[in-house]
């Protein structure tokens, strides 16, 4: 396998003033033979180990089902205070949401968000979604350096360009007029520099990316799907800033700690501070 060897973090421990952030999709559970390499209880310690070894000061997450939050609760153990929500209308079902360092970071505030054109109602749909999609966030304050600053985690409509758009505005709106530095961190379902990115780069949540001082390893694509990754492949999943933040290092992670791959995306990570 290309890049850090397994055993080894790609990005690993930063100290204040630098946060780690990463987004990984973690595939939802679906039923399969113990050893299929979609298999969650042949993945899910790869995913601890991961993340155990990475030690990002915040993870974001997509696809988590309701028994994959509570694994990653309990092996994560008590490091990461999990503020992680389902799409319905009660918070329950296939949520997204941010697993965060509590040895860096005091919560503020959390909140949710449904992508939609009514974004305090929960569960609710638009832009011909076939499911709802939201947001959650949660302010944090680092007591490293005093900063707060704000973390969203999302993930766009797989099927409609529409609501990838719209929901790609809505985000837009919500950091501005928040007005605190901020992470915005997703499987965006469509590749960097399409529409739904310059939407959310015209009010001022840009592609970490591109900022970056150093890229650690090579640019994969996000989504391998189980298979060797491709350099130069699409990157669908990405950590975006506010203009306020200075951008250290970014990577895609396709490390398969124990020979397994954590999930059918890969992780990406940025290493940033806030210039404030």
């Amino acid at each position: 396998m290309p890049g850090a060897p397994d055993d080894h973090p790609t990005i690993g421990a930063v100290a204040a003033p630098e946060v780690h952030c990463a987004t990984l999709n973690l595939r939802r559970r679906t039923p399969r033979p113990a050893r299929h390499p979609d298999a969650w209880e042949r993945r899910r310690g790869a995913v601890v180990a991961l993340v155990t070894s990475e030690e990002p000061t915040v993870l974001a997450v997509q696809e988590a089902l309701p028994t994959q939050t509570a694994d990653l609760t309990a092996r994560l153990g008590s490091r990461w205070e999990p503020v992680v929500v389902g799409r319905g209308a009660r918070g329950g079902g296939e949520a997204v949401g941010l697993f965060l360092d509590r040895e860096r970071l005091d919560v503020v505030e959390r909140r949710t968000w449904a992508l939609s054109r009514t974004p305090s109602r929960r569960g609710s749909r638009s832009w011909a979604t076939a499911f709802p999609r939201h947001a959650v966030a949660a302010v944090v304050a680092d007591r490293g350096t005093g900063q707060q600053f704000t973390a969203i985690a999302t993930h766009l409509d797989v099927a409609s360009p529409w609501a990838r758009l719209r929901g790609a505005q809505l985000l837009g709106r919500i950091v501005r007029e928040r007005g605190l530095p901020a992470v915005v961190m997703a499987d965006w379902n469509c590749p960097a520099g399409s529409a739904p990115w310059r939407a959310l780069a015209e009010a001022g949540v840009v592609d970490s990316w591109g900022r970056a001082s150093r890229q650690v390893g090579e640019a994969y694509g996000t989504y391998p799907h189980y298979r060797a990754p491709r350099v130069g492949g699409r990157r669908i999943d990405g950590v975006l800033v506010t203009e306020d933040a200075v951008v250290e290092r970014v990577a895609v992670n396709v490390r398969r700690p124990g020979g397994v791959w954590p999930s059918d995306h890969a992780a990406v990570h940025a290493v940033v501070r806030w210039a404030s």
